[in-house]
C-alpha cells in the first residue's frame, strides 16, 4: 500500500510487515524518514536531522540547521550540498553543478511497468507503485524515482530514469538504483564471496566502520567472486532474531554496491550499476533507466530475509510457467563424453539415463566443433558425428520417452570460425592485439547487427528442431572492452542489454523451453539471468564437501529451485571419497541431475540412481514453493543442517549433514525450525508421532533418526496428520 499525506507532504509505503517513508522538505527536496518495522501512518517528520554544521552548505542563509549533507536523502547528486557518497552524477558541458533535483509531480498507480531492454520483477497484481519526478530546472533534466510494493513478501523495488529535456547533451557518470539512508553505524554487512569453483561459498559479515564499504564487479559479469547480495543488520541479528536489510540487484553486469559511514556516523547504501568506465551521453529527449533493485526488511533474522527474497524471486522474478512446475532431472553428456561425442553415444547415454529416473537427455559442448578452438560463432552441427543433425536427434530422443536438450554459448565467438575471419570487428574490444582466453572472444553485442546475426544462424542451425531445455554458457570475462561502433563509456551496459536482447530473441523463437544459464559455473548466478531461466548452474564444482559450503551461500539470497545441483563422481577438487547416498542429499538441496558416465556404473547402481530421482520427485514441492530454514552452518561448525517446510504446514524436510567425521554426532541434538507448534507430525523414518512444539522446543536427537552408515548424512520427511 502507498499513500501521500497531502498536507504534510509524506509518502508512507507499507508492505506486510515493514514501513518505508520519505517526505517533501522544506524547500522541495525527497528527505529519507524511516526505513524498517510496519509503524502507523503518523507523521514522522520530527525524525529529520536539523543539526548546524558551520561547515556545510545550507539551504537557507537564516537557518543552517537544514543541509543536504545531514538529512536522508532519497537521491544525492554529486556536487549539489551532499558531501557523502553520490547517487547519480553528470554533468553539461563538463558543469557537474547539479542544482539539486527539486520535486515536481508524482502518480500513484496499480500494477507497474516494464523497463525498456531490461528484466525486472514482472509481477503486475497485488503490487502498486509509486513514480516521484524530479527536475534539474539549470540543466533542463527529469529525473523519476520508481518504488513498486509487493506487500504479501515484504518486498519494494526501485529504479531511477533521467531524461534529458535541454538542447545540449548530458553525460551521465554514475546512475544508483537505490539509495537508502539510516541515522547510525550500528551495523554488520553481509556479502557472498568466492571464486571459480567456490561462488558464493563464503558468507561474510563484517561489522560497519566508518568510510565506505564496497561490494563490486568489473568482470562484465557479475563474477564469481562477489554476487549483487548484499545485507545489512544489527550485531545481535541471527538466522531467527534481530533486524536485517536485504538489498539485491537485478542485472547480470558490473554492478557496484556501497555502505558509507559518514562523519556524523550515519549508513548510506547504495546499489546499481558500476560507475568505474561509465559515461553516457544523452542526447535531446533521450532516457536512460538504472537496473532495478529490490530491497526487504524483517526483525526476524537472516533466514527470514531470505524467505521474503525467495518468495519474491518465484513470484515476480522468474517467469510464471516455470517457477513452480517440475523441472527436468537432466542427464548431460559432458562427462560422460567431453568433446568426443556423438549421436551414437548420446543415444546409448539416452538408454542408461531412462534406467536412472532422468527424463531429459542435455548434449553438451562438442555438437558443432571437436575441441574448444573453433566453431562458436558459426554453429554448424557436424554432420560426421551427428548424420541425423540436431532435428533427427530430438526426434530419436523423443521417440525414446525423453526430452532433449543442447548447450550453447552464443555470446562468444572463436578466433577460428568463419564469423571471425569475416568480421573480425564484431568482437568486444578496441585493442589491435586483445588479450584472449579459451580461445575465445565476446561477441560485440552493443552492435543490433550482432545480435542478429547471431539469433538467426542459431535459429537457422536448429529450425524444426524439437527442444525442451536450454544450457546457455558464457566462459570468460571481459577484458580490453570497447566497440569500433559504441562510445566507449556506454560499452559495459550495452554489452549487457546486447545479451538481454539476444536471450530473448532466441526464446521468442525457440518457444517453451527452460533455460539454464552458466557462466563458467556460477559466474553469473543473479536476478537478471533468473529472470530469463528459471535455474541456473550453481558451479563447475561437484564435489559434494564443497558444494554443501556453495549451496549455503546461494540460499541466503535464492530459492534453492534456482540453484541447478548434481549428482556426479564427487571428487572433483577435494578427492574425497563420497558414498552415493551423501551426494544425492547434497545435490538434492536444488534441482536435480546427473552428470555422470553411465557405462561405468552397474545395473544396481543404476537401481539405485532411480530410487533417488523417484524420491527426490516426491519432495520436489518443497524445493519449488517451500520455506527454507537453516538450522546449522558449514561455516560456524563441522555440519550442515536445513529443513524445507511446504506452505501449509503438513510436510517437511529434515536434512543432516557431517563434513568432518568426529564422535559428537551421537550426542547431538537439534531443534527443528519453520512447523505449526499445535499440528502433530509424523516422522516417517521412526513413525514417532510429535506436536511441532516438541520437535522446535525439545529437538530431535541425531543417533535416534536411524542406524546406517554416518556418512551418507541423514534425512527425515516429516508429515502432519
Amino acid at each position: 500500500m502507498i499513500r501521500f499525506n497531502q498536507k504534510e507532504g509524506v509518502f508512507h509505503i507499507q508492505t506486510k510487515s515493514s514501513s518505508y517513508v520519505f517526505c517533501l522538505s522544506d524547500f522541495n527536496v525527497l528527505e529519507h524518514l524511516y526505513y524498517g518495522k510496519k509503524i502507523p501512518d503518523d507523521n514522522v517528520r520530527y525524525y529529520g536531522n536539523r543539526q548546524i554544521y558551520s561547515h556545510l552548505g545550507h539551504e537557507s542563509r537564516e537557518d543552517r540547521s537544514f543541509s543536504p549533507s545531514v538529512q536522508g536523502m532519497e537521491i544525492s547528486p554529486f556536487n549539489s550540498g551532499d558531501i557523502r557518497t553520490p547517487s547519480v552524477i553528470y554533468n553539461c558541458d563538463g558543469d557537474l553543478d547539479c542544482n539539486r533535483l527539486r520535486y515536481l509531480s508524482h502518480v500513484i498507480y496499480k500494477g507497474r511497468k516494464p523497463i525498456d531492454g531490461l528484466p525486472f520483477s514482472r509481477r503486475t497484481t497485488d503490487c502498486e507503485t509509486l513514480e516521484v519526478t524530479l527536475v534539474d530546472k539549470g540543466k533542463n533534466l527529469e529525473v523519476t524515482l520508481f518504488y513498486t510494493v509487493f506487500p504479501s513478501v515484504d518486498v519494494i523495488s526501485r529504479y531511477m530514469q533521467i531524461k534529458n529535456t535541454c538542447k545540449k547533451d548530458i553525460t551521465v557518470q554514475k546512475l544508483a538504483s537505490a539509495c537508502v539512508d539510516f541515522y547510525g553505524m550500528d551495523y554488520d554487512v553481509i556479502t557472498l564471496e568466492g571464486i571459480y569453483l567456490y561462488e558464493r561459498a563464503k558468507v561474510s559479515r563484517n561489522k560497519l566502520e566508518r568510510g565506505t564499504f564496497k561490494n563490486e564487479s568489473l568482470t562484465g559479469t557479475s563474477s564469481h567472486n562477489k554476487n549483487p547480495f548484499i545485507a545489512i543488520c544489527s550485531h545481535n541479528a541471527n538466522e531467527d532474531v534481530g533486524e536485517v536489510y536485504g538489498f539485491n540487484l537485478v542485472y547480470s553486469g558490473n554492478f557496484a554496491e556501497e555502505v558509507s559511514v559518514s562523519h556524523l556516523g550515519d549508513t548510506r547504501v547504495l546499489l546499481g550499476i558500476s560507475d568505474v568506465g561509465l559515461l553516457w551521453t544523452l542526447k535531446p529527449n533521450e532516457i536512460l533507466c538504472s537496473p532495478e533493485a529490490i530491497m526487504t526488511y524483517t526483525d526476524k533474522g537472516i533466514g527470514q530475509m531470505s524467505r521474503n527474497f525467495h518468495d519474491h524471486i518465484r513470484q515476480s522474478i522468474i517467469e510464471s510457467d516455470f517457477a513452480f512446475s517440475s523441472r527436468p532431472i537432466v542427464i548431460n553428456s559432458w562427462e560422460a563424453s567431453y568433446f568426443a561425442v556423438s549421436e551414437q553415444k548420446v543415444l546409448e547415454l539416452a538408454k542408461s539415463a531412462k534406467d536412472c529416473g532422468a527424463d531429459t537427455i542435455v548434449l553438451d559442448d562438442g555438437w558443432f566443433r571437436p575441441n574448444d578452438k573453433s566453431g562458436l560463432g558459426d554453429w554448424r552441427t557436424d554432420k560426421e558425428r551427428f548424420p541425423s543433425g540436431i532435428k533427427g536427434l530430438a526426434e530419436k530422443i523423443h521417440a525414446m520417452g525423453l526430452k532433449f536438450g543442447l548447450w550453447l554459448e552464443p555470446e562468444m565467438v572463436n578466433e577460428n570460425s568463419d564469423l571471425f575471419k569475416a568480421h573480425p570487428e564484431y568482437i568486444l574490444t578496441t585493442s589491435k592485439a586483445p588479450l584472449i582466453s579459451r580461445s575465445q572472444y565476446i561477441l560485440d553485442l552493443t552492435r543490433e547487427e550482432v545480435v542478429r546475426l547471431i539469433a538467426d544462424r542459431i535459429s537457422e542451425e536448429l529450425k524444426g528442431a524439437e527442444i525442451d531445455y536450454i544450457k546457455w554458457d558464457f566462459n570468460r570475462y571481459a577484458t580490453e572492452a570497447g566497440s569500433f561502433s559504441t562510445p566507449q563509456g556506454e560499452v559495459y551496459h550495452r554489452q549487457m542489454l546486447g545479451s538481454y536482447k539476444l536471450l530473448s530473441l532466441l526464446k521468442e523463437r525457440l518457444g517453451k523451453v527452460l533455460f539454464e544459464t552458466c557462466c563458467g559455473g556460477g559466474g553469473r548466478f543473479d536476478l537478471g539471468m533468473l529472470y530469463y531461466s528459471p535455474q541456473i548452474w550453481t558451479s563447475d564444482n561437484t564435489d559434494p564437501y564443497a558444494r554443501i559450503f556453495i549451496q549455503n551461500g546461494t540460499g541466503v539470497a535464492y530459492p534453492v529451485s534456482t540453484a541447478s545441483c548434481h549428482f556426479t563422481r564427487g571428487d572433483c577438487t577435494s578427492g574425497r571419497e563420497s558414498t552415493y547416498e551423501f551426494r544425492y542429499n547434497v545435490a538434492a538441496f536444488g534441482a536435480y541431475g546427473y552428470e555422470l558416465d553411465l557405462s561405468e556404473y552397474s545395473d544396481e547402481d543404476k537401481k539405485l540412481f532411480k530410487e533417488f530421482s523417484e524420491k527426490y520427485r516426491r519432495n520436489e514441492d518443497l524445493n519449488l514453493s517451500g520455506d527454507l530454514y537453516r538450522i546449522l552452518s558449514p561455516e560456524s561448525s563441522n555440519f550442515y543442517a536445513d529443513i524445507k517446510v511446504s506452505k501449509d504446514k503438513n510436510k517437511a524436510l529434515f536434512t543432516f549433514l557431517e563434513i568432518n567425521a568426529t564422535g559428537f554426532i551421537e550426542n547431538m541434538a537439534l531443534r527443528l525450525k519453520g512447523l505449526d507448534p499445535d499440528k502433530l507430525y509424523k516422522n516417517e523414518v521412526t513413525g514417532e508421532v510429535l506436536h511441532g512444539a516438541t520437535l522446535m522446543n525439545v529437538g530431535i536427537r541425531i543417533s535416534d533418526l536411524y542406524r546406517k552408515k554416518r556418512s551418507d548424512g541423514y534425512t527425515v520427511a516429516f508429515t502432519a496428520i
